[in-house]
């Protein structure tokens, strides 16, 4: 395996935190990030997939195998040097439904997350900072 795409939601925060660490860390395998649901993502994956990853993180391997949820994460943290022995750890088919149900946790509430640890996108809020906003006039103004 040469490298992998990692499909991850570009608007969250949280998100882009964890891809700049990744991106920090010694890698056994390159990884690729895409945002989720973007041209290159549709080009990449099979449409229904490629929809999907605006929802659930997402991976690509170079040999074609798509992982989805925790799997991306555990395929995620093998291919990093210091995170390989996790990610064995971590796939044991004993603990697979409490890693599900602690991704799940994780991902459905990472919007949250990013709010309340006080991270965000700085592309996006600078792009939105020159969006205005209609004001609400009150009648008796006009």
């Amino acid at each position: 395996m040469q490298f992998l795409y990692v499909f991850y939601d570009a608007t969250c925060g949280l998100c882009t935190r964890l891809r700049t660490w990744c991106e920090r860390q010694p890698a056994y395998v390159e990884l690729r990030f895409v945002a989720a649901g973007g041209a290159e993502a549709l080009r990449l994956l099979p449409p229904d997939v490629a929809n999907a990853t605006r929802e659930d993180l997402t991976v690509l391997s170079s040999e074609g195998g798509i992982y989805q949820g925790e799997s991306a994460w555990l395929m995620c943290l093998w291919a990093l040097q210091g995170y390989r022995q996790w990610s064995v750890r971590l796939s044991d088919p004993r603990l697979a439904p409490k890693i599900r149900e602690a991704f799940q946790i994780f991902s459905s509430n990472r919007h949250v997350l990013s709010r309340w640890f006080g991270l965000s996108n700085e592309k996006l809020r600078s792009e939105l900072q020159w969006t205005f906003a209609p004001r609400c006039e009150p009648k008796w103004l006009e």
